[in-house]
């Protein structure tokens, strides 16, 4: 472009770009950054990556983890329940009604 004296929009023209904006910011990664800038970054949040998803096994743990495990699952098994339930209280309601 510099080299043949073109503007942004015959460049993009002949290039065939959607539009002169698109070599405008590469121009402007390019003076900021070089040519790594004009490399794909990836964008969004990072992935969480979840250490916990392979269990310990129970011979590895301490008496103190163990029933902090004991409790979370029944915990968990509390939850579970009273949302099992509630779902056939909506579902008797429902069919009470009709």
């Amino acid at each position: 472009m510099e080299i043949n004296d073109w503007s942004l929009g015959y460049t993009s023209a002949y290039f065939d770009l959607s539009s002169p904006g698109i070599l405008f910011q590469w121009q402007k990664l390019n003076a900021h950054g070089g040519i790594t800038r004009l490399k794909p970054q990836k964008k969004g949040r990072p992935c969480v990556t979840n250490h916990s998803s392979t269990p310990k096994p129970s011979a590895d743990m301490s008496e103190k983890e163990l029933r902090e495990e004991l409790d979370y699952l029944r915990a968990e098994n509390a939850v579970l329940k009273k949302l099992e339930a509630l779902a056939q209280a909506r579902k008797k309601k429902a069919k009470t009604k009709r």
